[in-house]
């Protein structure tokens, strides 16, 4: 019973993370004008988007995604294979190359994969599953 309560509430984490992200992209788009337009138009969302998929990730239950490395190259093969068909000229999610996107979803990976391993087991209990037999 204990390690559904664990499931169920890691599920909510990351629905409260993953949500807001997508209600930013909902809202944002292009055609922000507010703050920082320039960094929120070009790269908050490259930042954001990596990020929200390394943690639905974690709501796998397969052992060869459990690990912060696999996850994270996942995530950023995604990315980096979309920017490469952006440079090729072939539209996936988006039109534009931009060399530094490459550098913005490493940084939304590697925030997603620090807050995943560092922050949140410190936070919540349930984020890291005990080893069997432990209490």
């Amino acid at each position: 019973m204990k390690g559904m309560h664990r499931v169920t509430c890691k599920k909510v984490v990351i629905v409260s993370v993953v949500v807001p992200i997508a209600l930013l992209h909902f809202f944002t788009g292009s055609n922000y004008r507010g703050p920082y337009p320039g960094f929120v138009n070009g790269y908050l969302l490259d930042i954001l988007v990596p990020f929200a998929f390394y943690f639905l990730l974690c709501l796998n239950k397969f052992s060869l995604l459990r690990s912060w490395i696999v996850k994270s190259i996942l995530v950023f093969g995604v990315g980096f294979s979309v920017e490469t068909a952006q440079f090729f000229g072939v539209p996936i999610f988006g039109r534009t190359f931009d060399p530094v996107d490459f550098i913005m979803y490493g940084i939304g990976v590697i925030l997603a994969a620090i807050l995943d391993t560092t922050v949140m087991p410190r936070i919540f209990e349930f984020w890291t599953p005990k080893a069997e037999g432990s209490t």
